[in-house]
């Protein structure tokens, strides 16, 4: 008896881990991250970019996180910015994080967390 239960707690736990993920992604924000390249025309000393909510929801207080990386791909320091104003389902909006002007040039750009601002609801005709 014992054995059974463990092994349908085992199978509930798989099933949630499976369902919970998915559930959340199709209610809230999908983001994509598109960092600038870096020319003469970007701002030394800031990484910047895009943020898209390709998800649903609206994302605001979206805090990144820039990583930097040595050449054997090492993360050797971190900077947190900003995405400025609230991210609507297909919308974007645009981030700086300050970093040091001679800093590592690979680096790779993250959403380190956000605030849910509105969440989709759902339909449902009554007979």
């Amino acid at each position: 008896m014992l054995r059974a239960m463990r092994v349908l707690g085992i199978g509930m736990l798989t099933v949630l881990a499976i369902a919970l993920p998915a559930m959340a992604q199709s209610r809230g924000p999908v983001f994509r991250v598109e960092p600038e390249g870096r020319s003469d025309h970007t701002r030394p000393g800031f990484v910047t970019g895009w943020l898209y909510n390709d998800g649903q929801g609206v994302a605001g207080l979206v805090r990144m996180k820039v990583e930097m990386m040595d050449d054997s791909g090492k993360v050797v320091a971190e900077h947190i910015g900003w995405a400025y104003g609230n991210v609507s389902p297909g919308g974007r909006a645009y981030f700086m994080i300050p970093v040091p002007p001679k800093s590592p040039t690979t680096r790779r750009v993250t959403v380190e967390s956000f605030i849910m601002q509105s969440a989709p609801t759902s339909t449902s005709e009554s007979p």
